[in-house]
């Protein structure tokens, strides 16, 4: 078939039939929708067309520059689409993780504006975030730039609803929905349009656990800057970890050949789990459907699957402990304000907010490492000397208090700062 426009190729992409040997489902058909044959690799490619179309002939009249707020699938549609009518295009962001998204980029010839690097530890009043820039960088320069604004324009979960046309077309009525959230617009745009024709219809959104990261997806302290986000749309909200979104796409490309990315697998992961209970008590009723979205290609993410599980890669697993290995919480680390008032210089303080909170306001003594930045370090290397106290401070104290232990396991005496930071602020003032 012969097409006139890169364009066209976007939508219409196929649904698999997961065999229901592998998934272990007797009375529940598990189907994934492969968003990620789109051309350029994602089911954002229908959120930058959507976009886009609106506004092309207005930016091209006026020679404007398209302003989009993204951190990799998004931006990366937007740029290689006004790259074909060669548009100008910027991004703003202060997510770009994945290095392979920044340098495909760079190959688009697209320019970024990149802010302050923000780290897993958020600090969520910050009035300089990524969305904020982009919406002043517009207001103040209206002749020059046009915001896309993914977060909040309606384009982005219409551009979903046309995927319930090939769902239904090729399923028919679907009983349960798995989407992992990123702006939400997929799980609203396809839930809303199934439920119309199935108003029992289960709706899943996951999201990464408050403590991880999982490239695409809100994590659970992320929630308030999702334009689309309405909690009572959804049947369950579901966390899922880093590690397991790694392990699951391993097993999503093993057992089904599906190369999808981790948004994938935590969709996938927590189906089967959800499914399984369900699937018990539905012998002798007529089969029922779910379908997941595999958002994305495995490719991009290679290098992070490295660094956060380099064992995949190694013929000898590595043995080194990992601070993504703790997962309860240490309360005898913690210290409050009161006990620290007039000992802080006893301590090594190490802040792992990222620079610009840190910028704003820090503790004295204190140096600021990037919680990830940290992580690495202090699981490959012993850097700090064993004579002095640690104390590790983030605006979320159940992170750093993750850091404190690996630290004490490591033979340090270290602690992490109790209560939430605008609090302990307050109180060490």
């Amino acid at each position: 078939m012969i097409y006139n426009h890169i364009s066209e190729l976007i939508g219409n992409t196929p649904i698999l039939k997961l065999d229901p040997k592998k998934t272990g489902l007797k009375n529940i058909d598990l189907y994934a929708k492969l968003e990620y044959m789109n051309p350029f690799g994602s089911l954002k490619d229908r959120i930058a067309k959507n976009m886009y179309d609106e506004i092309k002939d207005d930016v091209i009249k006026k020679n404007k520059t398209v302003l989009e707020a993204s951190s990799w699938n998004t931006w990366k549609a937007l740029a290689l689409l006004t790259s074909c009518d060669e548009v100008d295009f910027q991004i703003v962001s202060n997510r770009m993780k994945i290095s392979e998204y920044r340098m495909i980029m760079q190959l688009s010839g697209a320019s970024i504006e990149e802010l302050p690097w923000i780290s897993d530890c958020p600090d969520l009043n910050d009035p300089n975030s990524y969305t904020t820039a982009a919406m002043n960088m517009e207001k103040n320069n209206p002749e020059k730039y046009h915001y896309t604004d993914q977060y909040f324009n309606k384009k982005n979960y219409e551009a979903h609803e046309v995927s319930w046309d090939e769902i239904n077309d090729s399923l028919g009525v679907v009983d349960f929905f798995f989407s992992t959230l990123g702006t939400t617009g997929s799980s609203f745009g396809v839930g809303k349009k199934l439920k119309e024709y199935n108003e029992d219809l289960k709706i899943y959104w996951i999201v990464a656990d408050a403590w991880q990261h999982i490239p695409g997806a809100r994590n659970s302290n992320e929630l308030w800057e999702v334009g689309f986000y309405n909690k009572d749309f959804y049947t369950k909200i579901l966390p899922e970890s880093t590690d397991s979104s790694i392990t699951g796409s391993q097993d999503l490309i093993k057992n089904f050949w599906v190369m999808c990315g981790p948004t994938a697998w935590a969709a996938y992961s927590w189906a089967i789990k959800e499914l399984m209970e369900i699937d018990k008590t539905l012998e002798w009723k007529p089969k029922m459907k779910a379908v997941f979205i595999a958002c994305d290609r495995v490719e991009p993410y290679l290098n992070f699957y490295r660094v956060h599980k380099p064992e995949l890669f190694q013929h000898k697993v590595s043995s080194k402990p990992k601070v993504s290995d703790i997962n309860e919480i240490d309360i005898s680390l913690n210290l409050n304000s009161e006990s620290l008032k007039w000992k802080l210089s006893d301590y090594f303080i190490v802040d792992i907010r990222w620079n610009f909170p840190y910028s704003v306001w820090h503790l004295d003594w204190s140096i600021n490492i990037v919680d990830e930045n940290f992580a690495m370090m202090i699981e490959e290397w012993k850097v700090f000397p064993k004579s002095k106290k640690i104390l590790v401070v983030c605006r979320v104290w159940t992170i750093s208090n993750k850091y404190a232990q690996f630290l004490s396991h490591q033979g340090y005496e270290a602690y992490s700062l109790d209560w939430w930071f605008t609090r302990w602020k307050k109180e060490i003032n």
